[in-house]
């Protein structure tokens, strides 16, 4: 199941970079067996594709290793694709762009270097799971919580690098980032910000350094290995409150979205919520797929001092309450120190609680596991806006049958339309059915001025080539920048769409 060509790209001498990388890094960290490398495989493609297969797989320990595996594919000219922790599902796993590239491993990486409890920051590796971080903020005194996304088996950093969202007030996780330390195609290192004075103290607590700022240069990028970085979190709330509402139709959606963005620009509303299409909720929080695509919930959260949540929570009902057909369906306030038993995913993650129940929702269709393919444009948080958007989604999967679940990750005023198509990953005919019409509604959305935000191998460089004002400016400024960063072309080539000259040379252009 080919929908582009992941096989035309020069790979340099890959067998003598192997034999260097088990020299340099000892033979159980360098990975050739062609079972074990499965494990780098997107997991939701057709199981008897290898169309993005790597050739070996590394993993270092350490910021001196990871210099040494850049420098050696440098020597040797040989593509290296990252992996860090989890599974990078519906986006193409683990697996490289170019098939034959060596992926590097960075999960032995994973130590949570520093808590600083006082100033609500940690500082990670690229193999910290959110677990570990977790887990690290509650052995130094539980005084700060993390944002987590819906799977608490991927890396701090990585997801945060792609523009990842989670479910508290600090949701907005690229924004979480500072004074990153990085390893360069050339496998020389640097620090960005602040990091770049020797002994810092502004490292971790000021974002902008003095000069340009250089942090976006490695996110979504081919540009450089972030080996550590700092992430800010928040304080421990006295109280913490969740609230769902239910309500129906096209009005009703309409006039939630546009209360919730005065909530949310107010102040009232104070994490990142969700609205849901097609789901069902039960007494305890627990959500499952419904047929009834008229039926929508929304989840948001509160969090503060009891004063302040119990007065937060009033003037929320005087918000919500003239809503026709709208209804709470559940209100519930915690203690800030409760850690354990919350008896829904819902009401952990928006605690930042990690855990993987999410995936027992997605299996619901065609069992494990559970494979879709996420398509996720922007919009404006308009009421009106929305319910266009979500009327087009929903018609572009229908017009090819596919099952689907869709919701909205709300922002103050941005909307993520993130949907779900499902397939049976074993159905060759039926998963390239859900590839292609992916591609059919990117241009139907970016004809209306809408890109997606993320998206899987197959589609990168599709989508970035509706990023066309000024003649792909954009795009040639990224090239250039590729290009003198990364003159050899061996860090993550095609990644979001972007590509060092000597693939350009590959590809005729």
């Amino acid at each position: 199941m080919e929908l582009v060509d992941s096989t035309r790209y020069r790979l340099g001498d890959v067998d003598r970079a192997i034999a260097a990388f088990q020299a340099e890094l000892g033979g159980d960290a360098v990975v050739t067996d062609p079972e074990h490398l499965k494990a780098a495989r997107d997991p939701y493609t057709y199981v008897e594709s290898d169309q993005f297969d790597p050739s070996a797989m590394v993993m270092p320990s350490s910021t001196e290793e990871v210099q040494a595996v850049v420098r050696i594919a440098n020597e040797h000219g040989t593509p290296l694709w990252m992996w860090s922790q989890g599974k990078n599902v519906t986006y193409g796993g683990p697996a490289p762009r170019v098939k034959g590239s060596v992926v590097v491993n960075l999960s032995r990486m994973n130590r949570v270097l520093e808590v600083n409890e006082d100033l609500a920051y940690a500082v990670v590796e690229p193999g910290v799971r959110w677990f570990d971080l977790y887990d690290a903020l509650e052995a130094a005194g539980g005084r700060c919580w993390t944002s987590i996304p819906d799977l608490g088996w991927g890396s701090v950093i990585a997801n945060s690098t792609e523009y990842g969202r989670g479910y508290t007030p600090m949701g907005d996780h690229p924004e979480n980032l500072i004074g990153q330390e990085v390893v360069l195609p050339t496998g020389e290192l640097m620090r960005t910000g602040f990091g770049a004075l020797p002994d810092s103290v502004g490292r971790y607590v000021y974002k902008h350094g003095f000069g340009p700022r250089l942090d976006g240069l490695f996110f979504q990028s081919g540009n450089g290995i972030i080996v550590n970085s700092g992430f800010w979190l928040q304080r421990r709330p006295e109280k913490y409150a969740v609230i769902w509402l239910s309500f129906r139709g096209d009005e009703a959606l309409v006039r939630v979205v546009d209360t919730m963005r005065e909530a949310l620009l107010e102040k009232s509303i104070h994490n990142h919520p969700v609205i849901m299409r097609g789901t069902t909720l039960d007494s305890d929080g627990n959500t499952t797929f419904s047929t009834d695509q008229d039926a929508w919930l929304t989840r948001f959260a509160v969090y503060g001092r009891e004063g302040v949540v119990d007065a937060t929570l009033k003037a929320l009902h005087d918000q919500f309450d003239v809503i026709p057909t709208l209804e709470w369906a559940r209100e519930v306030v915690y203690d800030g120190t409760k850690r354990e038993g919350f008896p829904s995913h819902d009401d952990r993650v928006m605690a930042g609680i990690p855990d993987l129940d999410i995936l027992d929702l997605f299996q619901q269709v065609y069992g494990p596991p559970g494979a879709h393919l996420d398509f996720s444009p922007t919009g404006r948080m308009v009421g009106t806006e929305v319910l266009e958007t979500a009327k087009l989604i929903q018609e572009g999967y229908e017009e090819v049958g596919a099952p689907f679940f869709s919701g909205l990750m709300i922002s103050p005023r941005n909307v993520l339309h993130v949907s779900s198509a499902f397939y049976d990953v074993k159905d060759e005919a039926q998963t390239r059915k859900v590839y292609e019409n992916y591609t059919r509604m990117v241009d139907v959305m970016a004809a209306r001025g809408q890109q997606v935000y993320r998206t899987h191998l197959q589609h990168q460089d599709h989508v970035q080539s509706k990023l066309s004002f000024n003649d792909h400016i954009q795009r040639r400024v990224a090239e250039a920048i590729k290009d003198t960063l990364d003159p050899n072309g061996v860090l993550q080539p095609g990644k979001a769409g972007i590509w060092a000259k000597r693939y350009r040379e590959d590809r005729g252009e």
